[in-house]
């Protein structure tokens, strides 16, 4: 990803599994990640150090004055942008007014119960995928690859839908479902890896 689709030019291995090496994303591109800045004077609030010893990091990118980090509390995993802090201070939680500010909000809230003890707070509605969303996005990320490994539709369609499409005949595959199917999914696939992944991180 680079900086223009919201992430960073191969910030870890890109030989590393997510679960080792979880993505990082900027706030811009996805609601889901807390924002964080010294606080206003004169407030009691969490300090830095705290924020982090309370989780363990999973992955980060350090910048000038930047922090993006992906926290891991309670079982679950937190991105936050970290912007301004130069030594321990006391930080707060910032939500732009924009479209996203009421899941911003709450994964912020969900990030703090966590990191204070009150309790891992549930989820915001819809941060998941479902069941047959998250199947269907793994079939196209497989599509993805195998047809960068020189697959043809074909064998998408046997190795994704069902093995029998790879026997059916010439005229079989012109009027079958899997062949049908296949294509979508590829424009699907194709219009998701080109941007499209970003309207799914704003919105789950």
């Amino acid at each position: 990803m680079s900086h223009a689709d919201g992430g960073w030019s191969f910030a870890f291995n890109p030989e590393h599994s997510a679960a080792a090496a979880p993505a990082l994303w900027h706030p811009r591109a996805c609601a889901q990640v807390a924002i964080a800045q010294p606080a206003p004077e004169g407030l009691a609030a969490i300090r830095l150090a705290d924020l982090v010893s309370r989780g363990r990091v999973a992955s980060e990118v350090i910048g000038y004055r930047e922090w993006h980090l992906v926290l891991l509390v309670g079982g679950r995993r937190y991105r936050i942008a970290i912007r301004g802090c130069e030594e321990n201070e006391e930080i707060a939680y910032i939500a732009p007014a924009d479209a996203q500010s009421g899941l911003r909000l709450a994964i912020a809230a969900a990030l703090h119960r966590s990191l204070s003890g009150e309790g891992e707070a549930p989820p915001p509605t819809g941060v998941d995928p479902g069941p047959t969303e998250r199947w269907r996005l793994v079939q196209w990320l497989r599509l993805l690859d195998g047809s960068a490994a020189g697959a043809s539709p074909r064998d998408l369609a046997a190795a994704l839908l069902t093995a029998e499409a790879r026997h059916y005949s010439a005229a079989e595959w012109d009027a079958s479902s899997e062949r049908r199917r296949i294509a979508r999914w590829q424009r699907g696939a194709l219009a998701m890896r080109g941007g499209g992944y970003r309207t799914l991180l704003s919105a789950s």
